[in-house]
C-alpha cells in the first residue's frame, strides 16, 4: 500500500515541477524593527537604504522576537494572489496605499492567531488578493511578527496557477501524512505478533511525526480547529518537543545503547526526557529561546547516530544499511532546516519542509531497517519454536522409549526369575526363558538400530542378492514357519544390501505372526514388477485389531491392545526407514479384515 503512496508523491512532485512559475515581486526588501514600535507611517518614510534587499523572494531571520517589515512592488495588471508561507506565522499585516485618501493606508490581517474564517482564501497558508487596473507599480508593506523561527516565503501567482500549485503541494503533504500513518499501522500489526520492545517507540515516534506534520503544514487549523487559532500554536509546540524526545528514546533502543556504554546511555536518556521537561516552557511562549539549543543538539546526536549505524553496518547487523541511510538523510535534513531556521539559508516550499521531507525519507528507511530486524526476529522465533517442539517431541519419545524398555525388560526379567526359581527346569520353562532373552535382545538391537539411523551411521553395501533365498531363510528362522504360506517367483536377484533387507523382511514376518489371528496362515508373496520387485506380507486381523494407518510407522507406536505382546514399537519404524535408505518404499494397505504391508524395491 505504501508503494502506491510513494508513486502518488512522485507524481505530485512531477506536477509541482511542471507548474507555472510565480510572478515577479519587484524590489523585495526587509527592515528589522527590534522594538516592534514602528508604525506603517514611520516605515513608509524610512530611508529606502535601510531596507535589506531579498533577491530570492524569501527571508530567514533565525529565532528572534524582532518585528520585520517587508517592502515590495507589484506591476501585474488584473487579479493576483500573494501567498505567504509557512502556515505557522503568528501575525501578518499587509498595508497598501488607500486610493481614496492621500497618505492613508488600508490594513489587511492574516496569521494563525486569527480564526480560519478570517482568511481571504480558505487555504492552509495565508493569501492576500491583489487587484490592479494597469501595470503601474504599486508599493506594499508587510509587517510580520511571530514566535516561531522567523522565516518567510512570498510568491505572487495568478489565481488558476495558485490553485493548481497549492493543490499539488497539499496532495503531496497529504500523501506524506498518509504514508506515515500507514507505516504506523503496519508496525502496530507487527507488534501484536512479535512484541518487540522497540516497536512501541517507533510507533509513537511515527505518530508524533504525523502530529507535527499535521500542525506545521496548516492542516490542523484548516480541517480540525478552524475556530480555535491558539490550538495550532500549542499543537505544533507540543508535537515538536514530543518528536524530539521520542526520537532519542527510539534511537537509543535501536542502537542497543545500554548501561555498558554509560556516556552514550545518559546522553540519549537526557535528550529523550529534557524536551518533555522543556515543553511547558515552550507552550508558555519561550520556544524562540529554547529551540535553537535543541536544534544544535539534534545535529550532534544525529551525527553520533551515523557513527553507531556505521558500526552496526560493519558488523553485518540486520537492517543496518537502512539504519545508516536513515541517519544520513536525517542529518542532511536537519542541517538544511537549521541553516534555514537560523537565517543562513533562504528558500520556499522545499526548504521550509526540508526537515519533514528528510524525516519522511528517514522513517521509511527505518521501516525497511526494522522490517529486516522483524524478519530476523521472526526467523529466530520460528526457529526457537521449532527447537522447542523438537525438544518436546524428543522428551516424549524418550519417555516412550523408557516406558517401553522398562516394560519389556521387566516382563522378560520376570519370566527369567520364574525360570531360575523353578527347579528342576522343564523344557517348557527353558523355552520361555529363551524367548524372554530373545525378546530383550530384540529390544536392544532395535534401539541401537534406531539410534544409528537417526545419527546417519547406517551404511549401505550393495551386492548381488538372491531375494528369493533370502525370503525363504527369513521364513525358516521365524517363530512359526509352518503358518507362513509363501508364493515366491522362481528367481529374483537384486543389487542391494542383504543385511538391511533381511531386517525389513524379519520385522514384517514377525509382526504378522505375532499380531495376526492365531492359527490363521500368513501370506508372503514375492513377484517382479518391471525393474522392481514387490513383496506383500499379510495376515488376518487378530485380537489387537488393525493398526492406525496414520501412526503405523511412528516411532514407539503400538496399538492399545498390542501391549499384551512383547515388542518395542520400533520394528515398522526401522523397516520404513531402511526401505527408503535402500531406494524403495514400504506402505501399509489397510482393509477391514486383513493387515497387508507392501515393500517395493
Amino acid at each position: 500500500m505504501y508503494f502506491r503512496l510513494i508513486v502518488a508523491m512522485l507524481i505530485a512532485l512531477a506536477s509541482l515541477g511542471a507548474s507555472a512559475a510565480p510572478l515577479m515581486l519587484h524590489d523585495l526588501a526587509v527592515l528589522s524593527d527590534q522594538t516592534g514600535a514602528l508604525t506603517i507611517d514611520a516605515v513608509a518614510v524610512t530611508d529606502p537604504s535601510q531596507f535589506k534587499p531579498l533577491p530570492e523572494g524569501g527571508f530567514a531571520g533565525g529565532f528572534t522576537r524582532s518585528v520585520h517589515w517587508f517592502r515590495f512592488r507589484v506591476t501585474q495588471a488584473g487579479e493576483t494572489w500573494l501567498d505567504i508561507q509557512p502556515p505557522v506565522l503568528d501575525d501578518l499585516r499587509l498595508f497598501e496605499a488607500d486610493p481614496q485618501r492621500a497618505g492613508a493606508w488600508i490594513e489587511r490581517r492574516a496569521g494563525d492567531t486569527l480564526p480560519f474564517a478570517a482568511r481571504e482564501v480558505p487555504y492552509r497558508g495565508f493569501v492576500f488578493k491583489l487587484r490592479h487596473a494597469d501595470t503601474t507599480a504599486h508599493t506594499y508593506y508587510l509587517r510580520l511578527a511571530t514566535s516561531s523561527s522567523f522565516v518567510l516565503s512570498a510568491r505572487l501567482m495568478m489565481p488558476d496557477d495558485f490553485i493548481a500549485t497549492t493543490t499539488t503541494e497539499s496532495n503531496l503533504l497529504t500523501a506524506s501524512l498518509a504514508l506515515v500513518l500507514v507505516l504506523a499501522l503496519l508496525n502496530v500489526n507487527a507488534w501484536f505478533w512479535l512484541r518487540d520492545p522497540l516497536m512501541p517507540w517507533f510507533i509513537v515516534n511515527l505518530i508524533t511525526f504525523a502530529g507535527h506534520l499535521l500542525g506545521s503544514s496548516g492542516f490542523l487549523q484548516q480541517y480540525l480547529f478552524p475556530s480555535l487559532p491558539q490550538m495550532s500554536f500549542y499543537w505544533v509546540g507540543a508535537f515538536t518537543f514530543l518528536l524530539i524526545g521520542t526520537s532519542y528514546g527510539f534511537y537509543r533502543r535501536l542502537f542497543d545503547v545500554g548501561h555498558d556504554r554509560p556516556v552514550l546511555f545518559w546522553l540519549y536518556e537526557a535528550n529523550c526526557w529534557l524536551p518533555l521537561l522543556a515543553m511547558p516552557l515552550a507552550l508558555l511562549g519561550w520556544q524562540t529561546e529554547i529551540l535553537p539549543w535543541f536544534l544544535n543538539i539534534s545535529v550532534l546526536m544525529t551525527g553520533v547516530g551515523c557513527v553507531l549505524a556505521v558500526g552496526l553496518w560493519r558488523r553485518g547487523a540486520a537492517g543496518s544499511g537502512a539504519m545508516l541511510l536513515a541517519n544520513i538523510v536525517s542529518l542532511a535534513g536537519l542541517l538544511v532546516f537549521m541553516l534555514h531556521a537560523l537565517g543562513l539559508l533562504t528558500g520556499g516550499f522545499y526548504v521550509w519542509h526540508s526537515l519533514q521531507i528528510a524525516s519522511l525519507g528517514s522513517v521509511f528507511a527505518l521501516h525497511l531497517a526494522l522490517g529486516a530486524r522483524y524478519r530476523s526476529l521472526s526467523e529466530d522465533r520460528v526457529k526457537a519454536e521449532q527447537e522447542a517442539k523438537y525438544e518436546h517431541a524428543e522428551r516424549v519419545r524418550q519417555g516412550q522409549f523408557l516406558a517401553m524398555l522398562a516394560h519389556e525388560l521387566r516382563t522378560s526379567l520376570t519370566v527369567l526369575r520364574m525360570a531360575i526359581g523353578s527347579q528342576p527346569m522343564s523344557q517348557k520353562t527353558l523355552d520361555k526363558a529363551e524367548r524372554a532373552m530373545n525378546s530383550m535382545m530384540d529390544v536392544i538391537d532395535q534401539s541401537v538400530q534406531v539410534e544409528r539411523l537417526a545419527d546417519g551411521k547406517v551404511t549401505i553395501e550393495r551386492l548381488p542378492c538372491d531375494v528369493v533365498r533370502l525370503v525363504e531363510a527369513v521364513i525358516a528362522d521365524s517363530r512359526d514357519a509352518a503358518r507362513v504360506q509363501a508364493r515366491l517367483a522362481p528367481r529374483l536377484a537384486l543389487d542391494t544390501d542383504g543385511r538391511l533387507l533381511r531386517i525389513i523382511l524379519s520385522n514384517l514376518v514377525d509382526n504378522a505372526l505375532k499380531y495376526g489371528k492365531p492359527n490363521e496362515p500368513i501370506d508372503v508373496e514375492l513377484t517382479a514388477e518391471g525393474d522392481h520387485l514387490r513383496l506383500l506380507v499379510g495376515n488376518v486381523v487378530g485380537t489387537v485389531g488393525a493398526p492406525d494407518p496414520q501412526r503405523v510407522f511412528e516411532k514407539y507406536y503400538r496399538s492399545p491392545k498390542a501391549h499384551e505382546f512383547s515388542g518395542s514399537g520400533l520394528g515398522l519404524h526401522i523397516s520404513e526407514a531402511l526401505a527408503q535408505l535402500l531406494g524403495g518404499e514400504l506402505r501399509y494397505l489397510p482393509s477391514a479384515e486383513r493387515v497387508v504391508f507392501k515393500l517395493r524395491l
